[in-house]
């Protein structure tokens, strides 16, 4: 190969006398020569030809780009512009070594620009890399490039570095809708050839990255104006592409979990068989047990739960936003959940035309096991650590995710199904620990743990009632469908109550905290109320048993005091009446009127079961009592006859949920989490 400077560099730099000669790599000559602002190519007819055959040094060419300020970089505009050019000329050469370097060459600058502070982001990266003049002319061919590429790559390399490049582009600005250079993907879309990435078994390993800038794109502006990948996104139809997204869910989910595992062993069987082998080899080698951690891994648990999920966990957006806008998705996870207990199963009805359409239907699907299990167990994991403004995005994403499925009535038919029955690992990482519920049982139950989780272990005065709210509306969707359909649920009921009702002690006690932030801690307040109320009217239509109600109305006696101090603050202050306005409903106190006191009837069943808890007291000589003494003795279940109730209507009633109307700007912000660490991803 020539030199391919004008004044021929020999690729040796001459050193001080004595010392050795020290070669330097063409690409980092040239590189250095570029950054100086010179232009090696000129006289050179052959030079971008073969300097595309040379191998990228990502790590040199990265290292110049983090050194070299924003001035200098506008200052060598002409050679960015030319390389960037050249690049594109290059991944539409034959040669498939140089369709890869250029592609290499055009991440690793593109990353190194994108990653300056600039004050308009999408003009002055514009202007170095085309002027504004020939933008709608280069960029263009740069995404026809890439679409073609990924779908007609000669090599899986070819394909896979296409689609990086792709990824670089969308995700240059962590905030999505301000990359301007986005709208030409929106105008010559690749949705098709990422959906062949995703669905092809040879591309298999690609399909996390497919997925996700499928899922970016379609949040591009979604609601200023029409999104191409988001309307295509709503009318996938094929059930290959559904599970292929459910397997790496799933694949993903049980990593991000193994990590929080790994910190701190939770399964009891587990420890049980750790501690028995250490017992055992410490017996014949008493040094082995010596320092052999069986709780924990890591010297510092509580700062490596805080460093936990891996960015990986980004795919909850892409899951996310199947559930909320594809029906068929949603029918497919119920579908799946449905035949895990039958033996055959459907086949598909697609009648496919496109050449895009064959490639999915010949397509071979792998195994139809409950995937969505994986999305619970780890769900149970994060919400449990929820420390972190980051990890607050992600608990957005899983309740919202739950409120749209438990606003589905087929979903909600086959979770509640006693046939079904599925084994969920749950977290038990922190106190207090729910029933080790390992035994299989229906998934509506391993819903209401993970909520219930939430409950309890996110209590603090700088109370997340955004998500809160989210949760006790999972609850509400989730009686009212028992309510309505009559379903009678076997479940540790008093697990439900205690979390709510410790949820309105905590908000009492800390009160005055709250009152800058008043009107959404009313909707935690109502909310949970509501759900007492409908328990208190509804209750006959989905506890499994009489002894259920009798255990329900002791809790609520039990806590006495907690609702005579609620009682305090509605008559001092109105804090929670219902007419009070909130900023985000996820489920409203429906009523006759908007009068009826939402206490009334918590009131009247403390004061009446008090009364008769303390006269058999009294008769028996008994200075305490406890819940099985109330069961035993009838207590409550003989004196239900005397009780007089409100019975308020529409108490099953919830508002729908609606993205744009309730959380729109909550989202935008979810997103830029989701871009910073899918930038961060470590699936390739």
């Amino acid at each position: 190969m020539q030199s391919p400077t004008k004044t021929g560099f020999t690729g040796i730099v001459r050193p001080a006398y004595g010392a050795k000669t020290m070669l330097k790599e063409k690409f980092v000559e040239i590189y250095e020569s570029f950054f100086k602002g010179n232009d090696p190519s000129v006289g050179q007819p052959n030079f971008w030809s073969e300097l595309f055959l040379l191998k990228v040094n990502a790590t040199y060419l990265t290292k110049c780009l983090t050194e070299i300020s924003q001035d200098k970089l506008l200052a060598i505009k002409n050679n960015i512009g030319k390389l960037f050019l050249k690049s594109i000329e290059a991944m539409k050469e034959e040669n498939t070594q140089r369709k890869i370097n250029a592609m290499e060459t055009l991440c690793v600058l593109l990353q190194g620009i994108f990653s300056k502070r600039f004050n308009n982001f999408s003009f002055e990266v514009i202007n170095l890399l085309t002027g504004l003049n020939n933008a709608d002319k280069v960029f263009p061919q740069l995404v026809d490039a890439i679409k073609y590429l990924m779908k007609h790559g000669e090599t899986i390399d070819v394909q896979h570095e296409a689609l990086r490049l792709a990824i670089v582009i969308v995700c240059g600005n962590t905030n999505i809708n301000q990359n301007s250079l986005n709208e030409y993907f929106i105008k010559n879309d690749i949705f098709d050839s990422l959906i062949e990435i995703i669905v092809s078994p040879k591309t298999s390993h690609m399909a996390y990255e497919a997925i996700m800038l499928l899922d970016i794109l379609a949040n591009y502006n979604k609601h200023e104006s029409r999104n191409p990948y988001l309307t295509k996104l709503i009318d996938i139809k094929y059930e290959v592409v559904f599970e292929k997204i459910m397997n790496v869910l799933s694949s993903t989910c049980i990593k991000c979990q193994s990590q929080y595992i790994e910190i701190q062993e939770d399964d009891e069987s587990n420890k049980y068989l750790i501690s028995t082998v250490v017992s055992y080899v410490g017996s014949i080698l008493p040094w082995y047990g010596s320092g052999t951690k069986q709780h924990s891994n890591v010297s510092d648990p509580e700062l490596a739960f805080v460093r936990l999920p891996s960015a990986n966990i980004a795919i909850l957006l892409a899951f996310y936003d199947m559930v909320n806008n594809n029906k068929r998705f949603v029918d497919y996870i119920t579908k799946s959940i449905a035949r895990f207990s039958i033996p055959s199963r459907p086949q598909f009805n697609d009648n496919p035309t496109t050449e895009t359409e064959n490639n999915i239907k010949s397509t071979e699907t792998g195994r139809d096991g409950p995937y969505f299990c994986d999305f619970l167990s780890l769900s149970s994991y994060l919400l449990q650590h929820n420390r972190t403004n980051r990890t607050a995005s992600y608990a957005n994403l899983i309740l919202l995710t739950l409120v749209i499925l438990s606003e589905d009535a087929s979903f909600n038919e086959v979770i509640c199904e006693n046939e079904r029955q599925f084994a969920v690992r749950l977290c038990r990482q922190r106190p207090p620990l729910l029933q080790n519920a390992k035994f299989p049982r229906p998934i509506v139950g391993v819903i209401l743990d993970i909520v219930i989780g939430f409950i309890n272990h996110n209590l603090r005065r700088k109370l997340q009632t955004d998500l809160y709210s989210m949760a006790l509306g999972i609850i509400h969707r989730t009686l009212s469908y028992l309510k309505k359909n009559r379903v009678r649920l076997p479940y540790h009921w008093a697990e439900l109550w205690h979390s709510l009702i410790g949820l309105l002690k905590f908000i009492l006690s800390n009160i005055e905290h709250f009152q800058q932030d008043r009107a959404s801690v009313n909707e935690v307040l109502l909310s949970a109320i509501n759900i007492i109320n409908l328990s208190i009217t509804c209750g006959d239509t989905f506890f499994p048993d009489p002894f259920s109600y009798d255990n329900f109305f002791y809790e609520i006696v039990r806590a006495k005091e907690t609702f005579e101090g609620l009682n305090r603050i509605v008559n001092k202050t109105n804090f929670i009446k219902p007419e009070s306005p909130t900023k985000s409903t996820f489920q409203k106190p429906a009523s006759p009127s908007s009068q009826f006191d939402v206490l009334s009837n918590i009131n009247t069943i403390c004061n009446h079961f008090h009364l008769k808890i303390e006269a058999w007291k009294l008769n028996n000589r008994a200075r305490t009592i406890t819940p099985e003494q109330v069961s035993v003795y009838s207590i409550i279940s003989t004196n239900y006859d005397t009780l007089e109730l409100v019975t308020p209507e529409k108490l099953d009633h919830y508002t729908p949920y609606s993205e744009i109307r309730h959380h729109g700007p909550l989202l935008r912000q979810v997103l830029r989490v989701i871009v910073e660490d899918f930038k961060k991803r470590d699936i390739c």
